[in-house]
């Protein structure tokens, strides 16, 4: 069983929120790639990095791989990893692969720069978060938390998007939602949540959880988004940077 392994921060005020339905459906668009390079919407499944079976000895979630930097063009920040089955609580989404933030940014690492100038729990076009080729619109996203109940788990999610004139990125949207516990912190299913309309043109896009004003481990998984510049020109440049 597996619960509160980490540090903890105070959240960012927490505004309204609503308890979600179980939802078995999931966004199954691929990301396209023609003549003119790589547009429209795309999900993140994870489910395409290699495969981490860990040893019978070492369950320890912390242990699994980081996500890699970049990840279809996006750059995780420090405490995103990826796990399979029986390392993590929850089923994913889309086996055998889902993406866990550690909240306290434990686990391994690529390297010294990685995430570089991107927040706790962000998800960001790092180095081009100037390049309008790589702003990207966020549709929807399975989640869980690290909590066992009673009360729910409060995902705080901030859109951040790129100032010319501050010359560096800006939280400019937020959505705050509360999801069931896992009670038994195995096996549980995954909850879909929508992004609001607001949620384009971004640089990038931070997601935390908090449960009593502790933070706490966040499970994420088939990540719907789409790029914001359907160009030929910014598909070029997008498929140039490989």
């Amino acid at each position: 069983m597996m619960s509160s392994l980490f540090g903890y921060s105070q959240p960012p005020a927490v505004a309204s929120a609503s308890i979600l339905s179980i939802s078995s459906t999931a966004s199954s668009s691929a990301v396209a790639s023609t003549t003119c390079g790589e547009h429209g919407p795309f999900t993140m499944t994870f489910d395409d990095l290699p495969n981490f079976v860990p040893s019978k000895n070492n369950t320890d979630i912390t242990q699994a791989p980081p996500v890699p930097n970049p990840y279809h063009h996006l750059t995780f920040s420090n405490g995103y990893v990826y796990a399979p089955s029986p390392a993590e609580p929850y089923t994913p989404a889309s086996p055998p692969h889902l993406a866990v933030f550690l909240a306290n940014g434990s686990g391994m690492r690529t390297s010294s720069t990685r995430g570089s100038g991107s927040q706790p729990g962000e998800i960001s076009d790092g180095p081009y978060q100037s390049m309008s080729a790589f702003w990207f619109d966020a549709f929807s996203t399975f989640v869980g938390c690290d909590n066992s109940g009673p009360s729910g788990c409060t995902i705080v999610t901030t859109g951040y998007t790129w100032s010319q004139a501050a010359g560096h990125e800006i939280a400019a949207y937020s959505q705050n939602v509360t999801v069931p516990p896992c009670p038994s912190l195995q096996g549980c299913p995954m909850q879909s949540i929508d992004f609001p309309m607001s949620f384009r043109s971004l640089s990038g896009l931070q997601m935390r959880a908090y449960v009593a004003q502790q933070e706490r481990m966040l499970f994420v998984d088939d990540m719907a988004l789409g790029w914001s510049n359907n160009t030929c020109a910014a598909g070029l440049t997008r498929l140039q940077h490989q």
